[in-house]
């Protein structure tokens, strides 16, 4: 409690031009309190959507989720992968590091290396605890004492419908999603894919948006234009490195 205390005095005696800096980085969710939010969330998402039993799905989003996974220096969560039954082109990761793809995803990548594009991007929020970090900075005081201090039911359900319908995905900073597009190319090339697999996927994915179509994923992210640019000026370091990145280094 006294942390909250803190924090919270911190962010209503500062002016808003320090409090943005201040939160990018702020979490108030342990590991220990991440991973049982995660099991509420995900009971509740699977009562509320339909999660794919399709083993041939199944085995494709695991197959490249679990070969991606192996390639993270070092892991706090254990990384699950599930599949999701919606024509959107979508994924969205909860906290805990479980990853659900949607079905509209997996028939609109090109491939698979386009999909391990998505999938490692999505790998990079939960490898630095956005999804958790996005619920302590927007949630509020409320969110904290219901959700962590007083363990209700509730509230779990609400916020795993919230980061499934991609609302809360909208209170990932840019800058989150600028680290999980380099974190994710990391994994990609220590992983063996192609490092401009998410690159490729992405002016496909915003041709939709183009065309009116309401896309969650791009919710939050840099202008496109602007992301591809930045992945291409990393896939050239990327060329130079053995899959290094400032966010961690090969063990």
């Amino acid at each position: 409690m006294k942390k909250i205390v803190i924090v919270l005095f911190i962010i209503f005696t500062q002016g808003c031009a320090y409090v943005e800096p201040l939160l990018q980085d702020f979490n108030l969710v342990s590991v220990a309190e991440e991973k049982q939010l995660s099991d509420q969330m995900a009971v509740e998402i699977s009562k509320q959507m339909t999660v794919v039993q399709d083993e041939a799905a199944l085995r494709r989003v695991r197959t490249i989720g679990e070969r991606l996974e192996q390639a993270l220096p070092q892991k706090e969560f254990d990384y699950q992968f599930y599949v999701i039954k919606d024509a959107s082109p979508n994924a969205f990761t909860i906290p805990g590091a479980r990853i659900y793809v949607h079905t509209g995803l997996l028939q609109f990548s090109g491939d698979d290396n386009e999909l391990a594009g998505v999938i490692a991007h999505e790998i990079g929020h939960a490898y630095e605890r956005h999804p958790a970090k996005a619920l302590s900075r927007g949630m509020g005081a409320d969110y904290l004492s219901q959700l962590v201090l007083k363990n209700q039911q509730g509230s779990f359900k609400a916020v795993a419908l919230s980061l499934a319908k991609g609302g809360a995905l909208s209170r990932y900073g840019r800058q989150d999603e600028r680290e999980a597009d380099e974190i994710g190319l990391y994994i990609l090339k220590r992983a063996g894919y192609p490092p401009d697999s998410l690159r490729r996927f992405l002016p496909r994915l915003s041709s939709l948006a183009g065309r009116g179509q309401s896309i969650p994923l791009f919710a939050s992210h840099p202008p496109t234009a602007e992301r591809i640019a930045r992945l291409e000026e990393l896939e050239r370091g990327a060329a130079n490195m053995a899959g290094e990145s400032r966010y961690f280094r090969p063990a």
